[in-house]
């Protein structure tokens, strides 16, 4: 009986360590995953406040930027109303009294003509351009 019961708490000895080893090793495993998550836990904070930093940067900018873009069409609109004003229209009136801005239709046919008028004057002189032509 007392050898049985020896066999007995030596095998329940032999389990209890073995399930303490297990134990060791569940323990530093997970020690070695606190650490690398502490790490992530570390580098997703650095993360997260170069983030905040840089949308308080993009929110600057856009603020500005839509500044300047409510300025830029507020002036597009005090400058088309300064140029719909009938002392505008007077005043370009009087400073262009000819219509030179006035676009010109040339035909194909008058390219040609002064095109030929060109060759033809430019026949008898050593031109290097002309070489191509």
């Amino acid at each position: 009986a007392k050898t049985k019961e020896i066999e007995a708490h030596g095998a329940a000895i032999e389990s209890k360590t073995e399930r303490l080893g297990q134990t060791g090793l569940e323990i530093v495993a997970l020690k070695e995953d606190l650490d690398d998550t502490t790490k992530a836990l570390g580098d997703d904070q650095k993360f997260l406040a170069d983030l905040d930093k840089n949308c308080a940067t993009k929110k600057q900018e856009w603020e500005e930027r839509s500044r300047t873009r409510a300025d830029e069409l507020l002036a597009i609109a005090d400058t088309i109303k300064l140029l719909n004003d009938d002392d505008a229209l007077e005043l370009f009136k009087q400073t262009l009294p000819s219509p030179s801005l006035l676009q010109t239709k040339t035909t194909v046919r008058a390219v040609r003509q002064k095109a030929l008028e060109v060759l033809r004057a430019a026949r008898g002189r050593s031109d290097p351009r002309m070489d191509l032509v």
